[in-house]
């Protein structure tokens, strides 16, 4: 697994958006990497208009984008460094692409080659239920690289616990270490929950195995497991995470049929819904 050092972060310059933003400089500040801040401008198109003149309305919003865009930055950038939490501003460019976010967001992504796309889960548009079966949907089955969904209000502080949600897949060894390399340079403890629903299924492991597992090839990683018990996904990891006081969520999205699956379980979609603290998905 390469290393994060290009973070994708689309905006649509809400308060949301500017904590998401506070969440990306921190781990760009961390992680040595840059951030690429992402606006898409609905283009200006109505059935009677000539063309030149939508072109030139899609123009001016471009124009008052860029200012905004300027003081969204300057903004996010001056209460980091009032809170003391990043040691310096990792390089930000700002791009501006006109079109609709859903798709836009994951072909910016392939196109700039980044590693990480971080983004609030609600816009200035949208409730978080509309948002969730829209935009963030469509970027999290199509991203190519890992994506890190920031809830509302969720406070922008060290990473520390860390949770992760494991249905003890046969690959969940790898995505664990891989969620431990990628947020490395937090050092974080990392809890592996795996929820009970005392149902007949049968597991490719169990958390004793994934124990011995990380012993034996892993013994810096610093890590527990927890069995937790309950009829419903949802609640148990909310608990989980008021229990330990995470900062994270990891959870491995590998692409649209487990998205489908996902989001058929309604306690799961509930959970993701109302969570309090940022989700790492997971994408290969």
């Amino acid at each position: 697994m390469d290393a994060i050092r290009k973070i994708l972060l689309p905006t649509d310059f809400s308060a949301n958006a500017q904590n998401a933003f506070r969440h990306g400089l921190m781990l760009a500040d961390r992680m040595g990497a840059e951030i690429e801040l992402l606006h898409v401008i609905y283009p200006e198109y109505e059935p009677l208009d000539l063309p030149v003149m939508a072109a030139q309305a899609t123009r001016e919003k471009a124009e008052a984008a860029r200012v905004v865009m300027k003081e969204f930055m300057e903004l996010g950038l001056a209460q980091m460094h009032t809170t003391g939490q990043i040691k310096s501003v990792p390089p930000i460019h700002a791009d501006l692409e006109v079109g609709t976010p859903a798709s836009l967001i994951s072909e910016v992504a392939r196109r700039d080659e980044a590693d990480l796309i971080v983004m609030g889960t609600r816009g200035s548009h949208n409730t978080l239920e509309r948002f969730w079966g829209s935009t963030a949907t469509a970027v999290l089955e199509h991203a190519p690289c890992h994506v890190m969904v920031v809830p509302e209000h969720a406070p922008y502080q060290k990473i520390e616990q860390v949770g992760y949600a494991t249905d003890l897949a046969e690959a969940d060894p790898y995505h664990i270490w891989e969620a431990g390399k990628i947020l490395d340079a937090f050092s974080p403890v990392i809890r592996c929950a795996h929820v009970n629903l005392e149902q007949s299924v049968e597991h490719a492991l169990d958390l004793n195995g994934l124990g011995h597992f990380f012993d034996n090839h892993a013994p810096a990683l610093q890590i527990t497991f927890h069995t937790l018990q309950g009829g419903q996904v949802a609640p148990a990891l909310d608990q989980f995470i008021d229990q330990f006081g995470l900062d994270l969520m990891v959870m491995y999205a590998p692409g649209h049929s487990w998205w489908q699956r996902l989001f058929h379980h309604s306690e799961t979609k509930a959970m993701a819904l109302r969570a309090q603290v940022p989700v790492l998905f997971l994408k290969h």
